[in-house]
């Protein structure tokens, strides 16, 4: 009688403790939100004028190099008033095949130097909505942020559909704080009261 009452005892005090240790361990998870990465980066003013102004360049290079390939084209035409294997013509395919390897050479570089600069722009956005992020989640006892695609799903367009069922995050309510990030961000802290339901 003694040992089922002890056993009845330790039992309800062992609920106890678990029950205390689940709510400290829910209290101390904090909350799960979403956030649309993709929309953030899209409505980023900042990052969009940066983007823009790498994209100005890159068609100025462009047509800058299709110049200098038209031109090598138009001496190249000279070849036609040289007899072939004289020291003449050599000499000239030498010099056009000169050119065109530094004018690859140029497109080359030019090409890493833009994707430099705009994976600098990336990093230099992430990092920035890394800050706001952790600062929102100080602020709302939030804990962990998931990435998420907000965009609606076309029911017609299968690919759209197939991109749709293999999301990660499936449903959530009241959870979007990208509308809050985009605020942030662009220094509107007045529209950045809540966050978004999708």
């Amino acid at each position: 009688m003694k040992s089922s009452v002890l056993k009845t005892v330790l039992m309800a005090m062992v609920a106890v403790v678990t029950l205390t240790d689940t709510a400290s361990a829910q209290e101390k998870s904090g909350i799960v939100a979403v956030l649309d990465v993709a929309k953030v980066f899209k409505q980023n003013r900042n990052f969009e004028s940066r983007m823009q102004s790498i994209k100005a360049t890159a068609d100025q290079l462009k047509a800058q190099i299709q110049q200098k390939q038209e031109a090598i084209k138009q001496e190249a035409m000279g070849l036609k008033d040289f007899e072939v294997g004289s020291p003449e013509r050599n000499q000239m395919e030498g010099a056009l095949e000169q050119k065109q390897a530094g004018l690859r050479t140029e497109a080359r570089q030019a090409e890493m130097d833009l994707l430099s600069k705009e994976a600098k722009v990336y990093y230099e956005t992430y990092e920035q909505m890394q800050t706001v992020l952790k600062s929102l989640s100080a602020q709302h006892g939030i804990s962990l942020v998931l990435r998420f695609d907000s965009e609606d799903v076309d029911p017609t367009n299968r690919g759209e559909v197939i991109k749709g069922v293999n999301r990660a995050i499936v449903y959530q309510e009241k959870l979007d704080l990208t509308t809050m990030v985009i605020n942030q961000m662009s220094g509107d802290t007045a529209g950045a009261g809540g966050a978004t339901r999708r």
